[in-house]
This record gives C-alpha cells, sequence and structure tokens, in this order.
C-alpha cells in the first residue's frame, strides 16, 4: 500500500455511478484524479434470465455522458432496454397521458440499465486510465484543507494531496458529514418495493406507471431475450408497504396484476422482493471551501419520475465542465469562483427538480373529490396537446429547462 502519494488535481471518495462518472470526466479534461472507494470493484455477471433489483432509468442526456466517456459500449446491448414510450395514469379515475419518442423525432426516450452493469463499465473505463488512480476496500480517516490544497489520509496508511475533494458516497456521504454542511431533510413516509417479474403479455418497450391511493407503482421495461420481463418500483405508504412484504409471491404478483389493470398481463414469475424507506435531501451549499458534494450525497429525490442518477451524472458533467473552463483560463480548479460556478448550476436545478417532485407526491396522494378530478382533467387535457406535452417529452429526455454540458451531448464538441 502506497504511503505517500503526489499531489493530484482531484480526490474523489465513493465510486458508484456518479462518482465514476466524475472521476472519468475529469481526466477527459486533462486533470489527475486519485479514487477511494471502501468496497471493491463492481464486476457485473451477465447470467441469462438473472436480473439485479436496482435499475436505473437513464435519460438521452446521460445516455449521452456514457457515450462520450466510452462507458455505453461497454454495457452488454441485451443489458440496455430503450424505451420508446411511456404511460402514465390515475388509478382513481379515468386521466392518462402518452409520451412517444417520435413526437419529438428521437429513437427512444431513454433506457433501462441494471446499475450494476453501468458501474462494471464505468469501472472498466477507469482502470484504463493512467490518470486514474484507484484505491479500493479504502475510505477517508480524516481529511484538512488550506488556502490551496486539501490533505487526506485514508484509512489504509495512504497520505493524498489535492486540490479539489470530492464526496461522492451517497446519501450518508462522510465527506459531506465532516464538511458540516447541513441538510434540509424531510420523509416521504413511503417505501419503495423492489424486485423482477414476467408477465404474459410484452412490455412493448413501454414504461408504465400508474398512481395508486398507496403510491406509485412502475413497471419499466427488460429485455435480455424476453420482451415479458419488467423491473418494477413501488412506492407505497409505509404501513402499506409493510403490508405488501408479508404476501407471498402469488399473492403479490396477483396485486401487481390487480393494480395495472391487466396491461401487463398476469404476473407469472418474480424475484426476491426488497423495501427501503424514502426520504429527501437537499443539502444546503454544495461546498465548503475545496471540498464539494455531487449526486446522492446533495440531493435525493422520490423515484416517482426516475430522475435520481441522471441528476447526479449531470452534476459530474457540470463540475467537469466548469474544471475545464478554469484550466482554459490558467485559474485553480478549486478556487472559490470556480466551485461556486458549478453550485449556481447545478443547485437550483436539482431543488427546483426536487420541489416538482414534492408537489406530484403531494398531488396524487390525496384521494378526496375535488383534486382527482382535477389531476384526472389536466392528464387529459395535456394528452391532447401536443404544445403542452412536447417540453414534459423533453424535460424526460434531460434535454429541456437546463444548460447541458459538452459531455451530455451527442456531439460534445458542438455548441448548443
Amino acid at each position: 500500500m502506497m504511503q505517500q502519494q503526489d499531489k493530484r488535481d482531484v480526490i474523489i471518495s465513493g465510486a458508484g455511478m456518479v462518482g465514476l462518472a466524475l472521476a472519468i470526466a475529469a481526466h477527459k479534461v486533462g486533470l489527475t484524479v486519485t479514487l477511494i472507494e471502501q468496497g471493491k470493484a463492481v464486476i457485473a455477471v451477465d447470467e441469462a434470465d438473472v436480473f439485479s433489483p436496482r435499475v436505473s432509468a437513464l435519460n438521452l442526456a446521460s445516455e449521452h455522458l456514457l457515450r462520450n466517456l466510452g462507458a455505453w459500449d461497454l454495457i452488454p446491448t441485451h443489458r440496455k432496454t430503450p424505451y420508446r414510450d411511456m404511460r402514465v395514469w390515475d388509478g382513481l379515475g379515468q386521466g392518462e397521458i402518452h409520451f412517444d419518442a417520435n413526437s419529438v423525432q428521437k429513437p427512444h426516450l431513454g433506457h433501462i440499465v441494471e446499475n450494476n452493469f453501468i458501474c462494471d463499465a464505468l469501472w472498466q473505463v477507469a482502470y484504463a486510465l493512467p490518470g486514474i488512480d484507484i484505491l479500493t476496500e479504502d475510505s477517508i480517516q480524516h481529511w484538512q484543507q488550506d488556502d490551496n490544497h486539501v490533505h487526506v489520509e485514508t484509512q489504509q496508511g495512504a497520505i493524498l494531496h489535492g486540490s479539489v475533494l470530492v464526496g461522492s458516497e451517497g446519501k450518508q456521504s462522510p465527506v459531506r458529514k465532516l464538511a458540516n454542511i447541513d441538510l434540509w431533510q424531510w420523509d416521504y413516509h413511503h417505501t419503495a418495493i423492489v424486485t423482477t417479474v414476467r408477465h404474459t403479455k410484452p412490455h412493448q418497450q413501454c414504461a408504465h406507471q400508474v398512481f395508486l391511493e398507496s403510491g406509485p407503482l412502475a413497471f419499466l421495461p427488460l429485455t435480455s431475450g424476453s420482451a415479458h420481463v419488467s423491473s418494477i418500483v413501488w412506492s407505497a405508504k409505509t404501513e402499506e408497504a409493510e403490508r405488501l412484504m408479508t404476501l407471498d409471491d402469488t399473492a403479490f404478483m396477483a396485486a401487481l396484476s390487480n393494480r395495472t389493470e391487466g396491461r401487463l398481463g398476469d404476473m407469472t414469475q418474480i424475484d426476491s422482493r426488497f423495501a427501503f424507506p424514502l426520504t429527501a435531501q437537499q443539502a444546503k451549499t454544495y461546498r465548503d471551501g475545496r471540498v464539494v458534494i455531487v449526486g446522492d450525497a446533495a440531493h435525493t429525490i422520490h423515484p416517482l419520475a426516475g430522475l435520481g442518477v441522471n441528476l447526479g451524472f449531470l452534476d459530474a458533467a457540470v463540475l467537469a465542465d466548469v474544471w475545464q473552463r478554469a484550466k482554459q483560463k490558467k485559474t485553480d480548479i478549486g478556487h472559490d469562483f470556480t466551485l461556486r460556478r458549478f453550485q449556481r448550476q447545478r443547485q437550483a436545478h436539482n431543488l427546483a427538480v426536487g420541489g416538482l417532485m414534492e408537489g406530484l407526491k403531494r398531488l396524487f396522494d390525496t384521494q378526496l373529490a375535488l383534486p382527482v378530478i382535477l389531476r384526472n382533467t389536466g392528464l387529459k387535457w395535456v394528452d391532447q396537446s401536443a404544445l403542452l406535452k412536447r417540453p414534459l417529452v423533453m424535460g424526460a429526455l434531460g434535454e429541456a429547462g437546463v444548460y447541458l454540458p459538452p459531455l451530455c451531448r451527442s456531439n460534445p464538441e458542438q455548441p448548443l
């Protein structure tokens, strides 16, 4: 184990999807990186008809990012399921909205990909790059910063010096806690149940979501040789989720078939179910001196729109972009002005998306007659208006209402 290391530009704590993407993006803009991960590198086993319960709905902006980082083609094709349509409806009425990629001249709206295959591809890229040093099965013991550097010592005794320290370890980020960055936090009083199911009707590369009294239920299409497999995320009120978790497989599958009104037919097989409570948090600042936080370390939201990792990938791309601008101007990548620029671009957008998710969750939580009538009327009205629906489709693609850095574009060299 290395006991001393020369100064690096960037030290990143946490090698999940966002941390890995940031490390590679930083390397692409000419920075040297040390990546610290308390676990081991993720190796995804491509086993037929075996699926991870944790998946991500990657929008087009995230797809461009992974392509530009060299990771997209390392994910097996049959593990990337494109979805070309989305159908969202109210389980308490007749309101429904349909999003179609053809309406905006796109080949698809996004892809459903298992998280372990995304991580595996990013690990392969990171290990192949000479400018990225990787310390696995290690973590930060303590750090301190001065006007010019951040000094880090790891549990395994590595001593690191960098211009910037990034916390990307998830919602319980030790770096964020050590930096004493405060949070806004609230409990959704929902618990998400995730698993994989097989059903009698093909999904036809369409993502389905129904808003139930208990909370939103989403079916996300998977392929791997069959159009009859979907990943589900059922975000139910905690008491209801606890009850659902006590059901045997047959009863749970019957509940799924019933709640989706038979749109995917009967459920025929189900994998193990996992449940985790849903809470939201938003960091009050994304930086403290030369320390910055990204991804779930900075913000977590309700999964009802599947936006979580897309926001984190956008954090990584924007941070790499502001670092590149700093290098071009020969200024310090850890300077207050540089990191404030990142915060300005990302915090407002992440707060707005978090507020929107909270509003949607509350709107569909109520069963009072007037709100139910209004939301069903609104869904029908928007669905019938191409003018109103287009910005929603572009938002689903990750290409509306936000600055897209070069790495999130189909052609990173082409200006917007």
